[in-house]
């Protein structure tokens, strides 16, 4: 099964794969992530990892808080589970407008109701961001569609002990009953996608 917000996801990478340079911001080694199984619809093109820590193997290392790349240099701009981990997201979300070029895209996803998940000596887990807050970060850009990622239970779930292990019992029984009871409709869910043009 397919969910909506993956297909959200889905929809807006081959949007993106349209350009030829596409900086993974907090990507780690190229097609962590989640990214592995999108691997060939990037064949051809410039993709680069950016990442804080050495650690993650990225093609580089740098910090999105001052990226490297001159002004209107980047097409695309991947940033996955990142920005709750940063202590200045306003500024990220800044530095990733200035680097894409006039049209350039910005396809993002962050958590709202999610369980805290720093890594000790990596990297901290600052913030928590409302469709609001995403709207405010990213209100420079011309254009901005917003996905939520399911609904009450599909949020509340990820609180339960095991459940990475239980995840392929609870997710579609989750989607489930997010779509039978409408919970998406309310302002409960796990996080954001976020699709952006300048």
């Amino acid at each position: 099964m397919k969910y909506d917000y993956e297909k959200f996801f889905e929809d807006k990478l081959t949007e993106l794969v349209k350009e030829n340079y596409i900086l993974d911001v907090g990507g780690g080694e190229p097609f962590q992530k989640g990214m592995a199984k999108y691997r060939k619809i990037f064949y051809g093109k410039n993709y680069k990892t950016l990442d804080s820590s050495p650690e993650y193997k990225a093609d580089i290392v740098g910090d999105i808080h001052a990226l490297l790349m001159a002004d209107g240099s980047v097409g695309a701009i991947i940033c996955k589970s990142v920005l709750e981990h940063l202590e200045d997201p306003q500024k990220a979300a800044k530095e990733i407008y200035r680097v894409l070029r006039p049209g350039g895209k910005a396809l993002v996803y962050t958590h709202f109701i999610y369980p805290y998940h720093a890594r000790n000596g990596v990297y901290k887990d600052f913030f928590r961001f409302t469709e609001d807050g995403m709207r405010y970060l990213f209100r420079d850009f011309g254009e901005i569609e917003i996905k939520k990622e399911g609904g009450y239970f599909r949020a509340i779930f990820f609180f339960m002990p095991g459940q990475a292990l239980l995840k392929p019992i609870w997710e579609p029984l989750a989607y489930f009953l997010d779509k039978l009871f409408g919970t998406e409709k309310r302002s409960t869910t796990c996080g954001f996608y976020l699709y952006a043009v300048k």
